[in-house]
């Protein structure tokens, strides 16, 4: 009897039961997932669809001390291996097409750091930009819009998690006009025209300006240019 309802156990349960009995904190490897649930198809897009029950599992590109075949159990969510059931519904899944869509508008650049996807970090090590898309709002109904969605790159998605809005373009724009100098409102215009960072001061209301939408950066970027055509 006992086998017979380990058969009609789920892939996401089989897997559960492997990462409890490895314990919060340990590392494995991807070959050990593998071989601790066989017969499996796709088991880690299975562990993976663990998170949206509360289990924190971390990789290289979450924590750059893992190598890129190794995962870390930070945090065991609700045990569905023992049969409990989550206390609230499961956060709502973003499509692949949803996600395509929220990392082209953004012109595959994070929305808080205005890090390009691939690009090493400005601090010099080399770690490279991965990004991902994120549910703004949380708040039922909960809404997978555009309008609701924030790309960030693995930095800013393990520093944030605060529901800060994005920027208006009057915000940006207010920023810009107020920047120091004549030479630093160039310089910006500069910087939105060839969408690249440049790693000192405009930068900090390019970074802003990145978040805005495509038709939204427009619009800004060609007022500031107006701007600069009556100051001449």
């Amino acid at each position: 009897m006992a086998d017979e309802r380990a058969v009609r156990r789920s892939s996401k349960v089989r897997v559960a039961e492997f990462l409890a009995a490895k314990g919060e904190g340990k590392v494995f490897k991807k070959l050990e997932l593998f071989e601790g649930v066989p017969g499996v198809a796709q088991v880690d897009r299975r562990m993976r669809d663990l998170r949206e029950l509360g289990w924190q599992i971390d990789n290289y590109k979450t924590d750059p001390h893992l190598q890129p075949d190794e995962y870390r159990l930070t945090a065991i969510g609700t045990r569905i291996d023992l049969g409990e059931q989550p206390d609230r519904p499961s956060r709502p899944r973003i499509s692949a097409t949803r996600r395509r869509e929220a990392i082209e508008a953004a012109d595959s650049l994070c929305q808080m750091c205005g890090t390009r996807a691939g690009e090493a970090f400005a601090d010099g090590n080399d770690e490279k930009a991965a990004l991902g898309v994120h549910i703004i709002d949380p708040s039922p109904p909960i809404d997978t819009e555009l309008s609701n969605l924030r790309v960030e790159c693995q930095r800013c998605s393990r520093g944030s998690g605060t529901g800060k809005p994005l920027p208006t373009r009057e915000e940006i724009l207010e920023q810009a006009s107020n920047l120091s100098s004549r030479a630093e409102k160039r310089r910006l215009y500069r910087l939105m025209q060839s969408g690249q960072r440049e790693r000192d001061e405009a930068e900090r209301v390019f970074v802003q300006w990145l978040r805005l939408k495509h038709d939204d950066r427009v619009d800004v970027m060609l007022k500031l240019a107006g701007a600069l055509i009556e100051e001449d």
